[in-house]
C-alpha cells in the first residue's frame, strides 16, 4: 500500500517517505563535500605552492663541511683582579691605634695610612727621658764641683807662690781639680749616650706612623685595636696600573697557548690590550680546563677592580671543520644540523668550539666533505622529504 506525505508541493503534489530519504542523503553528501573542501583549502594554505605540487617534498640548498687552517679564537670571561698586592707591615710590636683608610679607598705613596701604639716603646721612652733628666741634674752638680775645685787650685797656687803653703798642698788641689774634670766629662758622655737612646726611641716611635710604600687601592685593612708585630700586614695595597684576569681554557688548547699571546679585553664597548703571562699546561682543573693569567695595562686608570670583562684569545693556526652558521639549530643547550639521507631530512648532533665566529667551528659530529642543509632549516623535521637543488658557497 502506498503512503502519502504530509505537505503538498506546488501544483498540488506531495512527497512520500522514500523521496524524503533521498533528499536527506543528498544534503548529507553536500555537507560532507563542503567539509572535505574546507580541509583541502586549509591544508593548501599551510603549504607553499612548490611544496604542494612536489608531493610534500621540500627543496633546499646545502653546504659542504670544510676543513680549514685558521687561528683558534677563544672567548673567556672573568673579573679583573690586582696583578700584585703589597702587604704593609708594622715595624714595631703593638696594637693598631688608627687606620686612616678602608678597603676600596685610593692612597698615594708616602701617605700616613695607619698608626700603631707600642707599650714597650712608650715605656722605653719614659725611662730614657727620666735618665736624661737625672744625668743632666748630676751634670749641674759636677759642673759646680769642678768650678769650686778650679778656684781652690788657683788659691793654692797663689799661696804657694807666696811661700805660705807647701808644694804638697798645691799638688793635692791639682788632683782634686783633675778628678772633678774627669767626672764632668764622664757625665757629659753619659748625657750624649742617653740623648742617643732617646733619639733612637723617638725614631722608633715615628715608625708607629705607617706610610704607604706605593700608590694604589686598599684591598684589605685591620681594625683599630688589633695586635700587630713585624710580620703582620696592617694594610694591603694593590697597584692599579696593572691588572689581571684569571680564567681557564679547555685543556686541549694548552699546546696552542704561549706566554705573550695577545688578548683583547672588552668591557662597556671599550677594548684594551692584554697578554697571557702565565700558563701551566701541566695543570688541569676538575672541569678539564687549563688556568691562564692575562695581564692588562691600566696606566690610564680606566679599568676598575672587580669589573666583569670578556677576553678574546687568538691562538695558533690549526685545521678546523667549519660550516655556515645558518645550518645550526639549537635546543636545550644542544646543537644539531640536518643532512639529506635517501631523500629524507636526518638530524645530526654536533659539538661546537667555544667561539661565535662565522663560519661556525665544529669539534665533533661531522667530517670534511659532509653536506648540511643551510636553507629553510626552521621548517625542517626528522624524516621530511627534501631535495637539494643548489649548494651554498
Amino acid at each position: 500500500m502506498r503512503l502519502l506525505t504530509f505537505s503538498p508541493l506546488p501544483g498540488g503534489k506531495s512527497l512520500d517517505i522514500d523521496q524524503m530519504k533521498a533528499a536527506h542523503r543528498l544534503i548529507s553528501v553536500i555537507a560532507l563535500g563542503a567539509v572535505l573542501l574546507t580541509v583541502v583549502v586549509l591544508a593548501f594554505r599551510s603549504k607553499s605552492w612548490e611544496h604542494f605540487f612536489n608531493d610534500d617534498e621540500l627543496v633546499v640548498s646545502t653546504a659542504e663541511v670544510k676543513s680549514e687552517s685558521r687561528p683558534t679564537v677563544l672567548r673567556v670571561s672573568g673579573r679583573l683582579q690586582p696583578a700584585t698586592e703589597i702587604h704593609v707591615v708594622s715595624p714595631i710590636i703593638g696594637r693598631v691605634k688608627e687606620v686612616k683608610f678602608k678597603t676600596g679607598d685610593t692612597v698615594n705613596k708616602g701617605m700616613i695610612v695607619a698608626t700603631v701604639h707600642s707599650i714597650e716603646l712608650t715605656a722605653r721612652m719614659r725611662v730614657a727621658e727620666a735618665e736624661l733628666i737625672a744625668i743632666k741634674k748630676q751634670l749641674q752638680e759636677r759642673e759646680q764641683r769642678a768650678a769650686d775645685a778650679n778656684e781652690q787650685l788657683a788659691r793654692q797656687r797663689e799661696l804657694n807662690r807666696r811661700e805660705l803653703i807647701a808644694r804638697r798642698d798645691v799638688e793635692q788641689a791639682e788632683i782634686i781639680a783633675a778628678t772633678a774634670r774627669a767626672e764632668l766629662e764622664l757625665l757629659r758622655a753619659q748625657i750624649a749616650q742617653a740623648e742617643a737612646v732617646l733619639t733612637q726611641t723617638r725614631k722608633l716611635q715615628q715608625l708607629a706612623r705607617i706610610t704607604a710604600p706605593i700608590s694604589g687601592l686598599v684591598t684589605g685593612a685591620l681594625s683599630a685595636g688589633a695586635p700587630v708585630n713585624e710580620a703582620t700586614a696592617v694594610l694591603t695595597i694593590a697597584p692599579i696600573d696593572k691588572l689581571k684576569l684569571v680564567a681557564a681554557v679547555p685543556a686541549r688548547y694548552a699546546t696552542l697557548v704561549d706566554d705573550g699571546t695577545t688578548a683583547h679585553i672588552s668591557t662597556r664597548g671599550e677594548v684594551h690590550s692584554g697578554k697571557i703571562v702565565r700558563m701551566d699546561g701541566n695543570v688541569t682543573t676538575a672541569d678539564g680546563e687549563t688556568p691562564i693569567e692575562v695581564r692588562v695595562d691600566n696606566h690610564n686608570r680606566v679599568l676598575q677592580l672587580g669589573t666583569l670583562v670578556d677576553a678574546t684569545l687568538t691562538l695558533k693556526m690549526q685545521d678546523q671543520l667549519t660550516i655556515p652558521r645558518a645550518a645550526l639549530q639549537s635546543a636545550a643547550d644542544r646543537h644539531y644540523v640536518y643532512q639529506i639521507v635517501d631523500g629524507r631530512a636526518v638530524r645530526r648532533g654536533v659539538e661546537l668550539e667555544a667561539t661565535s665566529s662565522e663560519p661556525a667551528v665544529i669539534r665533533a659530529g661531522l667530517k670534511a666533505g659532509d653536506q648540511v642543509i643551510v636553507e629553510r632549516t626552521g621548517v625542517l623535521k626528522e624524516g621530511l622529504r627534501v631535495r637539494a637543488t643548489a649548494q651554498a658557497q
